[in-house]
């Protein structure tokens, strides 16, 4: 393979989320991009440090770790990254989408949402999810459907 090639990475889940909200981080190498594909549910992708892109047929979004990005369900997209880069995806079933951004967009990360999504990589809740989990889920939920729209940041 060559040097500058690309490591392909598959998403996680392929037909179904195995819990209504998912958390799962992940550190990505330099040069990782994961194929272009689509799924019934909502994501929101996150990163700790380095930059994740997230391509759209007619758009290219960046997340920072001040930003992250939010898919809706059915949305096309390809993920990468140029850089080693530690991101998290929130998964969000369609049912709990209803509060969501309706469109892909950036959206503002709170210190609070942060906080969550710090505590969430520290500590990954395992499946099946406690209750405590849930509802710590729903509560970084809940944050992202006040959080701002930054546009195609």
């Amino acid at each position: 393979m060559p040097r500058n090639a690309p490591t392909l990475h598959q998403p996680p889940y392929r037909d179904a989320l195995p819990a209504p909200i998912v958390f799962r981080a992940e550190q990505m190498p330099a040069q990782a991009t994961y194929p272009t594909h689509r799924h019934a549910w909502g994501e929101f992708v996150y990163a700790f440090s380095g930059v994740m892109e997230v391509e759209l047929a007619e758009e290219h979004y960046l997340a920072p770790p001040q930003f992250g990005i939010w898919l809706p369900p059915g949305v096309e997209h390809r993920g990468l990254n140029r850089r080693e880069t530690l991101f998290s995806s929130l998964y969000v079933s369609a049912e709990l989408c209803a509060a969501l951004p309706v469109t892909t967009c950036a959206l503002a990360v709170s210190p609070l949402a942060r906080a969550l999504l710090e505590h969430l990589r520290a500590e990954p809740p395992t499946l099946p999810h406690s209750p405590a989990a849930q509802r710590l889920l729903q509560v970084l939920v809940d944050q992202l459907a006040h959080a701002r729209s930054v546009g195609s940041y």
